[in-house]
């Protein structure tokens, strides 16, 4: 069976084709440089710190981002919801199986490093000179979001009931709606519970150098079969480089 991490990450990513951070309330940043372990990012250093400039872009407006695990999840509010004016709620929420996936956050804006060219050729610089290690990745693009919340079941009956005194009516994400005034009334078998107002960095994308045994040096984004976790037992230093998107199946 797969394991909580393994869950989660997986759910997301076939979601919204993004990395998800384990834990969720990791903070990550643009340009953040470390390495891509199967169940999260470790950071050693940052652009920033080894000297490489970079231009960023943001995102227009903020989108709200829902998800949870398919027939698995019931989400029901009752009190304030039903209400014109501010006043209790109580949300509950069930699983019906084990490391299911509550994931809810509003207003969620990306920033993308804007000329990845530019920072490829960049890196395969540091490459070449040895001061960018073969197992090192860097953030290329990251979600920051408003007030989220994301729970995981630890068990299959997990269950958890919450309640808020909250202006009413709630919108489609009534947990995230009111994280600011949650509190947790009961609980039964929950493995994970981030309840975050101001927000967290829980998706991103990463781009690293790999070496490649035939071809020219290139600059692209893909995935690609590698291990991005430990770097190779044999260093080959006259294979050409290229600068390349990576995921957590990478790391195998």
């Amino acid at each position: 069976m797969a394991a909580m991490f393994e869950r989660y990450t997986d759910e997301l990513r076939a979601q919204f084709d993004y990395l998800p951070a384990w834990l969720p309330n990791t903070h990550l940043e643009l340009g953040d440089v470390g390495i891509l372990r199967r169940d999260r990012f470790e950071r050693q250093t940052s652009l920033t710190e080894l000297g490489i400039p970079y231009r960023t872009r943001n995102s227009g407006h903020g989108i709200d981002l829902d998800y949870s695990s398919s027939g698995n999840v019931s989400i029901t509010v009752s009190g304030a919801a039903e209400s014109p004016v501010a006043g209790p709620l109580r949300i509950a929420v069930s699983f019906a199986r084990e490391h299911g996936v509550v994931f809810q956050a509003k207003s969620c804006h990306t920033k993308e490093i804007a000329d990845r060219h530019t920072l490829g050729r960049a890196v395969l610089a540091l490459s070449e000179a040895g001061r960018w290690p073969r197992n090192h990745v860097v953030i290329t693009e990251l979600v920051t979001t408003g007030p989220a919340v994301v729970l995981v079941a630890g068990h299959h009956d997990a269950r958890m009931e919450l309640a808020a005194t909250v202006p009413a009516p709630l919108d489609a994400l009534p947990l995230a709606s009111a994280s600011a005034a949650l509190d947790v009334v009961s609980s039964r078998g929950i493995g994970v519970k981030i309840i975050a107002p101001t927000g967290l960095t829980p998706l991103f994308r990463a781009s690293g150098v790999r070496r490649r045994l035939f071809g020219e040096d290139r600059f692209e984004h893909r995935g690609v079969e590698n291990d991005w976790g430990e770097p190779p037992a044999v260093d080959l230093p006259d294979m050409p480089a290229e600068f390349i998107e990576v995921t957590y199946e990478d790391v195998f």
